[in-house]
Protein backbone atom coordinates (compact mmCIF):
# COMPACT_ATOMS: atom_id res chain seq x y z
CA UNK A 1 0.00 0.00 0.00
CA UNK A 2 2.97 2.31 0.85
CA UNK A 3 4.30 1.74 -2.29
CA UNK A 4 0.92 2.35 -4.10
CA UNK A 5 0.66 5.61 -2.63
CA UNK A 6 4.23 6.76 -3.50
CA UNK A 7 3.45 6.29 -7.33
CA UNK A 8 0.44 7.71 -7.05
CA UNK A 9 2.37 10.80 -5.75
CA UNK A 10 4.50 11.03 -8.09
CA UNK A 11 4.00 13.28 -11.03
CA UNK A 12 3.31 11.65 -14.33
CA UNK A 13 5.42 12.79 -17.37
CA UNK A 14 2.75 14.92 -19.06
CA UNK A 15 2.60 16.85 -16.26
CA UNK A 16 6.03 17.77 -15.65
CA UNK A 17 5.60 18.35 -19.83
CA UNK A 18 3.12 20.92 -18.75
CA UNK A 19 5.23 22.88 -15.99
CA UNK A 20 8.19 22.72 -18.17
CA UNK A 21 6.24 24.23 -21.02
CA UNK A 22 5.33 27.24 -19.09
CA UNK A 23 8.58 27.48 -17.62
CA UNK A 24 10.14 27.80 -21.34
CA UNK A 25 7.28 30.03 -22.09
CA UNK A 26 8.20 32.32 -19.14
CA UNK A 27 11.85 32.40 -20.29
CA UNK A 28 10.48 33.51 -23.96
CA UNK A 29 9.00 36.59 -21.88
CA UNK A 30 12.17 37.31 -19.89
CA UNK A 31 14.21 37.20 -23.32
CA UNK A 32 11.72 39.21 -25.34
CA UNK A 33 11.91 41.54 -22.20
CA UNK A 34 15.95 42.11 -22.75
CA UNK A 35 14.99 43.73 -25.85
CA UNK A 36 18.01 42.66 -27.75
CA UNK A 37 19.09 43.56 -31.41
CA UNK A 38 19.24 41.29 -34.57
CA UNK A 39 16.73 38.98 -35.99
CA UNK A 40 16.65 36.11 -33.39
CA UNK A 41 14.40 38.05 -30.89
CA UNK A 42 12.30 38.53 -34.12
CA UNK A 43 12.44 34.69 -35.05
CA UNK A 44 11.86 34.06 -31.41
CA UNK A 45 8.86 36.53 -30.98
CA UNK A 46 6.96 35.25 -33.84
CA UNK A 47 7.41 31.38 -33.79
CA UNK A 48 7.98 30.98 -29.97
CA UNK A 49 4.61 31.37 -29.03
CA UNK A 50 2.94 29.09 -31.49
CA UNK A 51 5.33 26.33 -31.59
CA UNK A 52 5.03 26.26 -27.37
CA UNK A 53 1.08 26.17 -27.77
CA UNK A 54 1.28 23.50 -30.56
CA UNK A 55 3.44 21.74 -28.07
CA UNK A 56 0.67 22.36 -24.64
CA UNK A 57 -2.27 21.34 -27.03
CA UNK A 58 -0.42 17.90 -27.84
CA UNK A 59 0.54 17.52 -24.26
CA UNK A 60 -2.98 18.23 -23.43
CA UNK A 61 -4.76 15.61 -25.64
CA UNK A 62 -2.26 13.15 -24.01
CA UNK A 63 -3.14 14.44 -20.67
CA UNK A 64 -6.67 13.62 -21.46
CA UNK A 65 -6.70 9.99 -22.78
CA UNK A 66 -4.15 9.47 -19.99
CA UNK A 67 -6.82 10.80 -17.50
CA UNK A 68 -9.82 8.94 -18.76
CA UNK A 69 -7.40 5.73 -19.03
CA UNK A 70 -6.08 5.47 -15.47
CA UNK A 71 -8.51 7.00 -13.15
CA UNK A 72 -9.05 9.25 -10.59
CA UNK A 73 -9.53 11.92 -13.70
CA UNK A 74 -9.58 15.20 -11.57
CA UNK A 75 -6.32 14.27 -9.29
CA UNK A 76 -5.01 17.67 -8.55
CA UNK A 77 -1.81 17.63 -10.54
CA UNK A 78 -3.62 16.66 -13.42
CA UNK A 79 -6.10 19.76 -13.01
CA UNK A 80 -3.00 21.82 -12.38
CA UNK A 81 -1.58 20.81 -15.60
CA UNK A 82 -4.68 20.85 -17.82
CA UNK A 83 -4.64 25.06 -16.18
CA UNK A 84 -1.15 25.03 -17.21
CA UNK A 85 -1.35 24.20 -20.51
CA UNK A 86 -4.56 26.21 -20.72
CA UNK A 87 -2.95 29.23 -19.58
CA UNK A 88 -0.01 28.24 -22.37
CA UNK A 89 -2.34 28.38 -25.90
CA UNK A 90 -4.49 31.41 -24.32
CA UNK A 91 -1.41 33.36 -24.35
CA UNK A 92 0.02 32.30 -27.47
CA UNK A 93 -2.65 33.84 -29.29
CA UNK A 94 -2.98 37.34 -27.39
CA UNK A 95 -0.96 39.20 -29.73
CA UNK A 96 1.41 41.46 -27.03
CA UNK A 97 3.61 44.44 -28.78
CA UNK A 98 7.00 43.70 -29.72
CA UNK A 99 9.60 44.69 -27.49
CA UNK A 100 11.96 46.28 -30.52
CA UNK A 101 15.42 46.69 -29.30
CA UNK A 102 15.36 50.54 -31.04
CA UNK A 103 11.96 51.27 -29.15
CA UNK A 104 13.19 54.13 -26.81
CA UNK A 105 16.10 55.49 -29.06
CA UNK A 106 14.75 56.85 -32.75
CA UNK A 107 16.60 56.99 -35.36
CA UNK A 108 18.88 60.70 -36.05
CA UNK A 109 18.02 60.71 -39.29
CA UNK A 110 15.99 63.81 -39.82
CA UNK A 111 12.59 62.50 -42.43
CA UNK A 112 10.31 64.81 -44.08
CA UNK A 113 6.95 64.04 -45.10
CA UNK A 114 7.92 62.76 -48.76
CA UNK A 115 4.60 64.09 -50.17
CA UNK A 116 3.06 67.45 -51.30
CA UNK A 117 -0.05 68.75 -49.33
CA UNK A 118 -1.71 67.45 -46.17
CA UNK A 119 -1.89 63.48 -46.13
CA UNK A 120 -3.97 61.75 -42.95
CA UNK A 121 -2.22 58.99 -40.84
CA UNK A 122 -4.42 56.04 -41.86
CA UNK A 123 -2.19 53.64 -38.80
CA UNK A 124 0.65 53.38 -36.95
CA UNK A 125 3.23 56.17 -35.51
CA UNK A 126 5.47 56.22 -32.37
CA UNK A 127 2.94 55.73 -29.67
CA UNK A 128 0.14 53.25 -29.36
CA UNK A 129 -3.02 54.58 -30.87
CA UNK A 130 -2.66 52.10 -33.68
CA UNK A 131 -1.52 49.13 -31.06
CA UNK A 132 -2.12 46.80 -34.02
CA UNK A 133 0.78 47.35 -35.74
CA UNK A 134 2.65 46.64 -32.38
CA UNK A 135 3.02 42.92 -33.38
CA UNK A 136 4.51 43.25 -36.75
CA UNK A 137 8.41 43.72 -35.57
CA UNK A 138 9.59 45.19 -38.90
CA UNK A 139 7.01 47.41 -38.98
CA UNK A 140 6.00 48.59 -34.88
CA UNK A 141 6.26 52.17 -35.99
CA UNK A 142 5.31 52.49 -39.52
CA UNK A 143 3.47 55.48 -40.93
CA UNK A 144 0.49 54.70 -42.90
CA UNK A 145 -0.78 57.76 -45.14
CA UNK A 146 -3.49 58.40 -46.81
CA UNK A 147 -5.26 61.33 -48.97
CA UNK A 148 -8.04 63.05 -47.94
CA UNK A 149 -10.16 65.35 -49.77
CA UNK A 150 -13.56 66.27 -48.13
CA UNK A 151 -13.37 63.66 -45.28
CA UNK A 152 -12.64 61.05 -47.93
CA UNK A 153 -10.11 59.00 -49.09
CA UNK A 154 -11.59 58.75 -52.69
CA UNK A 155 -14.76 60.08 -54.55
CA UNK A 156 -18.23 58.44 -53.62
CA UNK A 157 -18.37 56.86 -57.05
CA UNK A 158 -14.73 55.99 -57.89
CA UNK A 159 -13.34 52.19 -57.24
CA UNK A 160 -11.25 51.48 -54.69
CA UNK A 161 -8.08 51.76 -56.82
CA UNK A 162 -8.81 55.50 -57.52
CA UNK A 163 -8.08 57.03 -54.23
CA UNK A 164 -6.81 60.08 -54.02
CA UNK A 165 -3.51 59.51 -53.18
CA UNK A 166 -3.15 57.31 -56.45
CA UNK A 167 -0.66 58.47 -58.51
CA UNK A 168 1.08 61.45 -55.91
CA UNK A 169 4.52 62.42 -56.73
CA UNK A 170 7.18 60.59 -54.02
CA UNK A 171 10.35 62.27 -53.38
CA UNK A 172 13.11 60.65 -50.90
CA UNK A 173 12.61 61.15 -47.21
CA UNK A 174 15.95 61.62 -46.16
CA UNK A 175 19.27 60.75 -48.04
CA UNK A 176 20.64 57.67 -48.56
CA UNK A 177 22.44 54.97 -50.31
CA UNK A 178 19.52 52.73 -52.19
CA UNK A 179 19.81 49.06 -51.51
CA UNK A 180 16.95 47.78 -52.76
CA UNK A 181 14.18 48.48 -55.44
CA UNK A 182 11.37 46.44 -56.35
CA UNK A 183 9.14 47.94 -59.49
CA UNK A 184 7.15 45.42 -61.10
CA UNK A 185 4.52 44.60 -58.61
CA UNK A 186 1.08 44.92 -60.27
CA UNK A 187 -1.38 47.83 -59.20
CA UNK A 188 -4.24 45.26 -57.85
CA UNK A 189 -4.08 45.67 -54.08
CA UNK A 190 -3.15 41.67 -53.97
CA UNK A 191 -0.38 39.54 -52.24
CA UNK A 192 2.82 39.54 -54.30
CA UNK A 193 5.83 38.10 -53.08
CA UNK A 194 5.32 40.21 -50.30
CA UNK A 195 2.92 42.75 -48.86
CA UNK A 196 5.23 46.22 -49.32
CA UNK A 197 4.34 45.99 -53.11
CA UNK A 198 6.94 47.92 -55.59
CA UNK A 199 9.20 49.74 -52.63
CA UNK A 200 12.56 51.72 -52.45
CA UNK A 201 14.99 50.81 -49.55
CA UNK A 202 17.60 53.42 -48.44
CA UNK A 203 20.41 53.20 -45.82
CA UNK A 204 20.32 55.37 -43.67
CA UNK A 205 23.31 54.56 -41.15
CA UNK A 206 24.58 51.62 -39.69
CA UNK A 207 21.83 49.45 -39.27
CA UNK A 208 19.13 51.63 -40.20
CA UNK A 209 17.11 50.87 -43.39
CA UNK A 210 13.90 53.31 -44.83
CA UNK A 211 11.21 51.29 -46.10
CA UNK A 212 9.11 53.34 -49.15
CA UNK A 213 6.57 51.30 -49.94
CA UNK A 214 3.24 50.93 -51.80
CA UNK A 215 4.62 52.65 -54.96
CA UNK A 216 3.44 52.44 -58.63
CA UNK A 217 4.55 49.66 -61.13
CA UNK A 218 7.09 51.09 -63.35
CA UNK A 219 7.13 54.95 -61.45
CA UNK A 220 10.46 54.21 -59.72
CA UNK A 221 13.70 56.04 -61.19
CA UNK A 222 16.81 54.88 -58.77
CA UNK A 223 18.90 52.06 -59.05
CA UNK A 224 20.02 49.73 -56.64
CA UNK A 225 23.80 51.51 -55.30
CA UNK A 226 22.93 54.97 -55.77
CA UNK A 227 22.86 57.68 -53.04
CA UNK A 228 20.19 60.27 -53.29
CA UNK A 229 19.64 63.62 -51.45
CA UNK A 230 16.34 63.91 -49.30
CA UNK A 231 13.79 65.53 -51.44
CA UNK A 232 14.81 63.08 -54.86
CA UNK A 233 12.14 61.84 -57.05
CA UNK A 234 11.36 58.29 -55.67
CA UNK A 235 8.17 57.56 -57.64
CA UNK A 236 4.23 57.44 -57.33
CA UNK A 237 2.39 56.31 -55.26
CA UNK A 238 0.64 52.96 -56.28
CA UNK A 239 -2.01 50.21 -55.31
CA UNK A 240 0.93 47.86 -55.11
CA UNK A 241 0.96 46.91 -51.51
CA UNK A 242 -1.09 44.75 -49.83
CA UNK A 243 -2.87 45.58 -46.89
CA UNK A 244 -6.04 44.79 -45.39
CA UNK A 245 -6.03 47.60 -42.90
CA UNK A 246 -6.04 49.85 -45.51
CA UNK A 247 -7.39 48.17 -48.79
CA UNK A 248 -6.74 50.72 -51.17
CA UNK A 249 -3.67 53.28 -52.61
CA UNK A 250 -1.37 54.61 -49.91
CA UNK A 251 2.09 54.97 -48.93
CA UNK A 252 3.66 53.21 -46.22
CA UNK A 253 7.11 54.66 -44.68
CA UNK A 254 8.69 52.52 -41.57
CA UNK A 255 12.46 52.22 -40.73
CA UNK A 256 13.80 48.62 -39.73
CA UNK A 257 17.40 47.21 -38.87
CA UNK A 258 18.09 45.21 -41.74
CA UNK A 259 17.37 45.83 -45.43
CA UNK A 260 15.27 42.33 -45.68
CA UNK A 261 11.46 42.81 -45.87
CA UNK A 262 9.61 41.39 -42.89
CA UNK A 263 12.99 39.99 -41.17
CA UNK A 264 13.76 43.02 -38.77
CA UNK A 265 13.05 45.15 -36.10
CA UNK A 266 11.46 48.50 -36.01
CA UNK A 267 12.74 51.87 -35.49
CA UNK A 268 10.63 54.64 -34.16
CA UNK A 269 11.19 57.96 -36.37
CA UNK A 270 9.52 61.71 -36.64
CA UNK A 271 9.04 63.84 -39.50
CA UNK A 272 11.20 67.13 -39.89
CA UNK A 273 10.08 70.63 -40.45
CA UNK A 274 6.09 69.67 -40.95
CA UNK A 275 2.74 70.79 -39.82
CA UNK A 276 0.83 68.41 -37.74
CA UNK A 277 -2.58 69.05 -37.80
CA UNK A 278 -2.33 72.36 -39.37
CA UNK A 279 -0.01 73.54 -36.86
CA UNK A 280 4.11 74.20 -37.60
CA UNK A 281 6.44 72.43 -35.74
CA UNK A 282 10.30 71.27 -36.35
CA UNK A 283 9.43 67.83 -35.25
CA UNK A 284 6.48 66.24 -35.24
CA UNK A 285 5.14 62.30 -34.24
CA UNK A 286 1.23 61.79 -35.95
CA UNK A 287 -0.50 59.02 -34.70
CA UNK A 288 -2.78 57.17 -36.93
CA UNK A 289 -5.97 55.91 -35.06
CA UNK A 290 -7.09 53.55 -37.14
CA UNK A 291 -9.10 53.33 -40.42
CA UNK A 292 -11.16 51.11 -42.60
CA UNK A 293 -13.04 51.81 -45.49
CA UNK A 294 -16.21 53.73 -45.03
CA UNK A 295 -15.17 54.95 -41.59
CA UNK A 296 -13.92 58.26 -40.83
CA UNK A 297 -10.51 59.70 -40.49
CA UNK A 298 -9.45 59.68 -36.90
CA UNK A 299 -5.94 60.10 -37.54
CA UNK A 300 -3.40 63.60 -37.45
CA UNK A 301 -2.61 65.34 -40.59
CA UNK A 302 0.54 66.24 -41.21
CA UNK A 303 2.30 67.54 -44.23
CA UNK A 304 5.68 69.13 -45.39
CA UNK A 305 6.16 72.84 -44.29
CA UNK A 306 10.20 73.79 -44.65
Amino acid sequence: MKVESKSSARPEAWVVAAWLIVAAELGLAVFLGLKRPGVTPVKAYLYGPWLLALAAFVVGLVGLWISIRRPPFGATQRLVAFGLLFFAVGTASYGLPFPAARSTRPTLARIRVPVEGEWRVAWGGVDDASAIWRTRPDRCFVYVLVKEEGGATRAASSEVGAAFARGAAVVAPASGKVVRVVNDVPDDGALHADDLGNHVVLELAADEFLFVSGLERGSIPVVVGATIEAGAPLGRVGFSAFSPLCPEPHLGLHIQDTPEPFWGQGIPFYFWESALNGQRMPRAAPAGRGWFPGRALAGDSVRHEP
